[in-house]
This record gives structure tokens, sequence and C-alpha cells, in this order.
């Protein structure tokens, strides 16, 4: 069972600000949860590879497609604990005197077929809200760097 977390947050700056805080992921350490996130390969472009390691764990992400101004696209290759994360997205929406950030991501807990099918899907919906956890964090680290 795939769970789906939809986070949005308004941030009171123009959108290319708040889109290229996002785009350079490296800004996600402002979070107090998230402890490294390093380029492997490439910088920022599609098939490009990151590492972060935040407090639920350590995820390989790749960046599957960026458009500039607009969204930024990736998937979790592996990770500490194991996560299926296919989609995820961040998307930034100029609204006003600001910047709309849609962050959708995508995920499943994979369990082995042995166990039973409730357990996957409880610890995915574990997974979902400590996601809303991590990626709001992550948010609020962009708006105190970006509206001050």
């Amino acid at each position: 069972m795939i769970q789906k977390v939809v986070l949005t947050r308004f941030i009171n700056a123009p959108v290319q600000r708040v889109y290229d805080w996002f785009y350079h992921s490296e800004n996600f350490t402002a979070s107090p949860i998230v402890f490294i996130s390093r380029w492997n390969t490439g910088r920022w472009e599609s098939g490009s590879i990151r590492d972060v390691v935040m407090i639920a764990g350590w995820y390989r992400e790749e960046i599957t497609a960026a458009v500039p101004g607009k969204h930024i696209d990736y998937r979790v290759v592996r990770s500490i604990p194991a996560v299926s994360q296919e989609f995820t997205r961040i998307h930034c929406e100029a609204q006003g005197s600001g910047t709309l950030v849609t962050w959708t991501i995508e995920l499943q807990v994979p369990l082995p077929a042995i166990l039973p099918a409730a357990l996957g899907s409880a610890m995915t919906k574990a997974g979902a809200r400590m996601a809303g956890i991590l990626y709001g964090s992550i948010m609020g680290a962009a708006a105190r760097a970006l509206e001050t």
C-alpha cells in the first residue's frame, strides 16, 4: 500500500529564491533533524545522486527531473531503514507576495511477504507520519532562512 503525503507551506519570498533554496538541498541541514545533505554525482540535474542523513535514517536519492522555478522530482534509490519512495516532488508556485511550496511524497515501507500485510500497512502509515514531520521541518527551515 502506497501512502501519499502532501505538505504545503506559504513562504513569504519570491518563487525563484524559494526554488533555489530547495534546489540547493545542502540547505536542508538548516533543519535541526537533518544532519547531512551532500551530492555524490552531478549536482541538481536529472540523474544526480545525493545522500541525506536525518533523524529517521539515511537516504540515497536520485533527481529524476528539475524544472527551474517550478519543481524538483526525486526518488529514493536506497535507504536505511528500507523505504520505497519512487516519486517525490517539491513544487513552487508564485502566490501574491510569496510562494506556495507543495511537497508530495509517495512512500511505502516494504516488508517480507511472510509478514502480515496489516503490519506493512501500519509501518507505511507510521512512515508517512514521520515524513510529514521531517519534510515539514525542512519547510520550516526554508521559511526561517528566506523570510528574514
